[in-house]
């Protein structure tokens, strides 16, 4: 099975492949020497034949998708020896200089507030004597920021203060004190081409207010916002907050009830101790779980009192929301005091929370990249103002347009009041409550005054909140869908106070309901029995099933006119019946208003300022000077917002793609690129599977080796809908989350059938669980015999880490995810067998605190690692930008998508560099789990889009009830299609300054890879029997392989023998042997910018460094083992960045890899890549 292969090399080269799967896995059969004459390393034949049988158990074995011609095109070099050096010297090169301001910043003390505040427009600089003077703006190179702004009356700023470590300086609006009629001012920060760093709580809100931010052209202004660094080191999980909560809650009782007299003796009630006694039985026993005192909510307060012990009191804020622009003047001495105080707590939470988070994320990369993030911004011309008048307006006409037919429908259902037999044998109007019709008379005979609409019905009577006021009806109103006649499949809803809404079905044709729908027993349901004799009507016995919840069957539906049933309106399951125009059209409606009412408010309230704005404050509301009336708005991201570093925010994060139905939906594509100026951006194909695959094949040391991806298969399912069980079973859920969506992808299953569908899906990818094999993991649990046991157990493997790392960047875990404030345990419940959760089991804490948060630190492990692919593709795309003069910015990225803002010239060199970073990351994240090779069919973007607008896909019209025109379509761009452009754009064209190393200065330490850490626990031996126990077909086949590896069966030890892998290497030393003497030391391998040292290093000063230049000896009957990744310091990544060079003479200097991709003899000249450099073929990148 020959196929070209495509490598970084001099010339063409033929390979045959290991094993042809569905991921397009080849391997090298010859390779050029390297320049300093090493061969490159082979693959394992072991590793090979193992992947074969596993691929060939799940019918994967020879299947592939890669058909593409081989790629070729001169890439830019590499800055350093391998990837991992590479990225860290683009990591230094953007962070280097910021990173010296804010280690400079995090331990300076500030002078104290000053005591009075001069009442002046604009800024004010207080020296620490007490004099002042008026400045542009601050000249200081780090201040830390907060602003204040009269949120009912305006979204700009009333007020700011800031400080820097010498000195205090405090912003007035002009509009604030009456000199300008206009709110309009934005606060200046001075020249936007200066490093500066700005740091503060939340920063995206204050950076939105800031005059320099709206430009096209970035600022070099770097926004360090420490409730981000919070949440990275400290932060929580959404299933902690509860709990978290109300230990808070009971903590600041106990704090009560020991302050206030009043309750003296109570405390030690609640608190259990009882010094008379020596009892310590409380009333509030409940032990406080650990990882509780290692977290904190994100607010200023919070994050204050948790980092800093100090309290804050933010009552004032308030008066920001109460007091209008002449009360805020009023009181501006302490509203200013007020912000000086906040800032002065934001700069003490900065100076602790900024050293943990470079310990927990110690890569350049993961700093450098916050930058970026954090400096979003989105162009809008007037096309803005038309999309929300015209949304708006049709939204009013949709909306007005519902209550009028469901008016007239309640007016047509009241007209039947006086004819009983017809509204008693309606199966909807008879659930209304036609009673409460009399009149009440006087004595002489005339009706009673004040009777809110007499003579009518109960049911009608409730719609009105007076006599003279008009109906207040809308879909939610509870008569609502019995006025309109919905229906389940034909069938009638029905409601009940204890179910929800219900269908009632005759019971001749119940069964095709009873299997797949929960039944609702509605026999002693005092609600139903208006409807007569529920079970014997009309001769008939009737049966009720609730109408399906996201939630599950226990949970029941308050209104089917909900946002989540818009789907089964959609299919035709839940529907009007009778024919009645004017309730399809209400349904329609309702359907069509759904976005637009839960978005508006959001969308209205955006912040957008005009580029004369920003030109000419002074006068906000002259004409515009173009049609395009170039605006921006500056989306306030909180950059690491989730536990996983996910950037968060509330509207463009969370914007859906336009629908054909829904109003308003077209929101992103009225962000419009101003002229000459074009969108770039592509979307990371499958990004968290890929690299949950990664996990599995490195296993075996080559991509496609593992046998991801039977889902669409095994169920019978579009490829589309796989990736949703896809991704919820690599983030750890179970049967159950599979067996919910299953019903909810077809309604005609039974409880029974999806358990038993979803078991087997699980059974055939997660695998079965094995235990008691003492010879692998102690003992613990494990998946074998499933198509993706090896991608779990590694994930298990990272999430059951004391201090779990990303495999890539090595960014740790929040500690209140770390194991060792969650308890011990294996992290799964008793009922394993029966769920199949997250490990198999649904997480409980029957069996250990941890058990609970498994889930999350499985979650963890792969949205961080994602996290981390971002990363890095915006730190090549900044290197690339700036060294081939692209002139292109961050736009926005969302999750796996990524948008560019480029200059039309230079459109089609920023798409071809978005390729180009991709391949680097993707090559970098293959090594760094030690597989030294890139599948081509993984290794570019399916395509790069070129737009004019911002949207998913370039052929999307975005045509909606509120934007019935059509938008023309955009590029969508291949590599071949790209390349195909021409002779100019096949390039990036000439490097600025010239030369091949352009990132130097900056000491590099090799780091051992997280995967080589995991791998490195096990002696070769044992990991290949763990390797063959995995892929195994059962239990049974398990102990075979302990068994012929000598380690016995269940319940025996394992018998390590061999040498460790690549993590460590063997020092010789006296009497070093199997059998005695002074045992071999093993300690990894540094490679330092001048090259190799093979000295041993220093004895380690600290426990956790010795732990990792020698193995610590197991306890009895407890294996131990180091951490997976050398601490903090010994990866030298701080220590080195203000390291000088440490190679002066030419000798010493290292060459930069000249990366080309030559296939052609014209490229023979170029020579083979230096020792430890990737190298690509069709089969993938390889180290050279």
């Amino acid at each position: 099975m020959g196929r070209t292969r495509w490598r970084y090399r001099p010339r063409r080269a033929t390979t045959r492949s290991a094993s042809n799967t569905s991921r397009d896995t080849c391997t090298s059969n010859s390779s050029p020497p390297r320049k300093d004459g090493r061969q490159p390393p082979k693959p394992d034949q072991e590793l090979i034949e193992l992947s074969k049988k596993h691929l060939a158990q799940h019918d994967l074995l020879g299947k592939t998708s890669d058909t593409g011609p081989p790629i070729a095109f001169n890439l830019p070099p590499l800055q350093g020896e391998t990837l991992d050096e590479h990225f860290y010297r683009l990591g230094m090169e953007s962070a280097d200089d910021y990173l010296k301001l804010s280690k400079r910043y995090a331990i300076a003390s500030p002078p104290p507030k000053p005591r009075k505040w001069m009442r002046r427009s604009g800024w004010t600089k207080y020296y620490p004597d007490g004099t002042e003077e008026a400045v542009p703006s601050p000249d200081a190179d780090v201040l830390t920021f907060d602003v204040e702004v009269i949120y009912h009356e305006t979204s700009f700023p009333a007020m700011a203060c800031a400080v820097s470590a010498d000195h205090w300086y405090a912003w007035l609006s002009p509009w604030l004190l009456g000199e300008s009629d206009s709110d309009r001012h934005l606060i200046p920060l001075g020249d936007p081409t200066k490093k500066r760093i700005v740091v503060g709580h939340n920063i995206g809100y204050d950076r939105a207010r800031i005059k320099e931010e709206y430009s096209l052209t970035q600022s070099r202004n770097f926004f360090i916002d420490t409730m981000s660094l919070h949440v990275a080191v400290n932060g929580m999980c959404s299933r902690q907050r509860p709990s978290w909560t109300k230990a808070r809650k009971a903590r600041e009782f106990q704090d009560k009830l020991s302050r206030d007299d009043e309750y003296e003796g109570l405390g030690s009630l609640v608190n259990g101790s009882n010094s008379a006694s020596g009892s310590t039985g409380g009333l509030m026993e409940e032990e406080e779980e650990p990882w509780v005192g290692r977290s904190s909510a994100n607010s200023l307060r919070d994050v204050a009192k948790f980092h800093c012990g100090i309290s804050i009191d933010k009552s004032r804020r308030e008066w920001f929301g109460e007091l209008d622009r002449e009360g805020v003047l009023e009181r501006y001495d302490e509203l200013l005091d007020y912000c000086a105080a906040d800032v002065d707590v934001t700069h003490k939470v900065y100076k602790k929370v900024f050293s943990n988070f470079l310990e927990t994320c110690p890569h350049p990369v993961s700093f450098a990249a916050l930058r970026h993030l954090s400096t979003c911004i989105l162009p809008v011309d007037k096309g803005w103002d038309e999309y929300i008048t015209n949304a708006e307006a049709t939204y009013q006409r949709m909306s007005k347009g519902v209550e009028e037919r469901l008016v007239g429908l309640a007016e047509k259902a009241v007209g039947l009041k006086e004819e009983a037999g017809v509204y008693e044998k309606d199966p909807w109007l008879r659930q209304m409550d036609w009673g409460g019709q009399e009149v009440r008379m006087t004595k002489p005979g005339r009706p009673a005054a004040r009777q809110k609409k007499a003579g009518m019905p109960r049911w009608y009577k409730e719609l009105f909140a007076k006599e003279d006021s008009a109906m207040a009806i809308t879909v939610r109103t509870r008569v609502a869908p019995l006025l309109l006649r919905l229906a389940w499949d034909g069938w009638p809803l029905v409601w009940s106070g204890r179910f929800g809404w219900t269908f009632r079905v005759p019971g001749s044709k119940a069964a095709k309901y009873a299997a797949s729908m929960t039944e609702a027993d509605m026999s002693d349901d005092p609600e139903i029995s208006q409807l007569g004799n529920a079970y014997e009507d009309a001769g008939e016995v009737y049966r009720y099933f609730k109408l399906p919840h996201p939630d599950g069957p226990a949970a029941r539906c308050a209104s089917p006119m909900a946002k989540g049933y818009l789907q089964y309106f959609e299919s035709g399951v839940l529907g009007s019946e009778g024919g009645d125009p004017y309730a399809r059209e209400a349904l329609d409606m309702n359907a069509g208003c759904s976005y637009w009412i839960s978005a508006r408010d959001r969308i209205r309230h955006q912040m957008v300022v005009r580029q004369r704005e920003v030109d000419d404050p002074a006068s906000p509301d002259a004409p515009a000077a173009d049609d395009n009336d170039l605006g921006f708005i500056l989306p306030q991201i909180i950059p690491m917002g989730t536990i996983t570093r996910r950037a968060v925010e509330n509207t463009w994060l969370t914007a859906a793609n336009a629908k054909s139905n829904r109003v308003g939906s077209e929101l992103k594509s009225i962000i419009t690129a101003p002229p000459g100026y074009s969108f770039v951006g592509a979307d990371v194909d499958s990004q968290e599977l890929w690299i949950a695959s990664l996990v599995g094949d490195a296993a075996f040391g080559l991509h496609g080796g593992g046998a991801l991806g039977r889902t669409a298969g095994i169920l019978g399912i579009k490829r589309d809908e796989a990736k949703v069980f896809n991704y919820g079973r690599i983030y750890g859920a179970g049967v159950k989350f599979a067996q919910t969506l299953l019903r909810r992808f077809n309604t005609g299953l039974s409880e029974q059938e999806a358990e038993v569908i979803a078991r087997e899906l699980y059974r055939q990818t997660k695998g079965t669980k094995v235990r008691g094999r003492k010879g692998l993991r102690g003992g613990a649990g494990f998946w074998c015999g499933g198509s993706e046991s090896l991608v779990f157990n590694g994930l298990e493997g990272f999430a059951q880490e004391e201090r779990p790392r990303t495999p890539v960047l090595g960014a740790g875990i929040t500690e209140a995810l770390r194991k060792r404030y969650l308890g011990s345990g294996n992290g799964y419940s008793n009922n394993t067998k029966k769920d199949g959760g997250v490990g198999g089991g649904s997480p409980t804490s029957s069996s250990s605190p941890s058990s609970s948060y498994l889930t999350s630190r499985i979650n963890w492990a792969i949205q961080s690692s994602g996290v981390d692919y971002l990363h890095l593709l915006i730190l090549a795309m900044e290197h690339l930008c700036t060294h081939y003069a692209i002139s292109a910015r961050l736009a926005l990225t969302v999750h796996d998508e990524i948008r560019y803002l480029a200059t039309t010239p230079d459109r089609y060199r920023c798409a071809l560099a978005l390729q180009i970073a991709n391949v680097w990351t993707r090559a970098f994240f293959s090594e760094q789990m030690g597989i030294h090779d890139l599948p081509q069919a993984c290794a570019w973007f399916s395509a790069v889009d070129v737009d004019f607008v911002l949207r998913k896909e370039v052929d999307m019209g975005c045509v909606t009830p509120s934007h019935p025109e059509a938008i023309p379509a955009g590029e969508s761009l291949g590599i071949g299609a790209l390349l195909a452009k021409g002779e100019g754009v096949a390039g990036l064209g000439e490097r600025v300054g010239g030369g091949e190393e352009v990132v130097g200065g900056y000491g590099f330490v090799e780091r051992v890879p997280v995967m080589e850490g995991l791998a490195g626990r096990r002696e070769e031996g044992e990991g290949r029997v763990w390797l063959r126990a995995q892929i195994a077909g059962g239990r049974g086949e398990v102990d075979e392989v302990l068994r012929g590896a000598g380690t016995g069966g269940k319940g025996s030890s394992a018998r390590k023998t061999g040498k460790s892998e690549t993590l460590t290497r063997a020092v010789e030393g006296k009497g070093g042997g199997r059998d005695g003497g002074n045992k071999a030391v093993k300690v990894r391998r540094q490679r330092v910018k001048a090259g190799k040292d093979t000295r041993l290093p220093a004895p380690p000063t600290s426990q956790t460094a010795r732990a990792n230049t020698a193995r610590v000896q197991p306890k009895p009957k407890q294996r131990q083992y180091a951490p997976t990744t050398p601490p903090f310091d010994e990866w030298g990544l701080l220590r080195s960045m203000n390291r000088p060079h440490m190679g002066n003479s030419s000798s010493e200097k290292k060459k930069a890899w000249p990366m080309d991709l030559g296939l052609g003899a014209h490229h023979q000249n170029k020579g083979w890549p230096l020792p430890g450099k990737v190298a690509m073929s069709s089969a993938g990148v390889g180290r050279g």
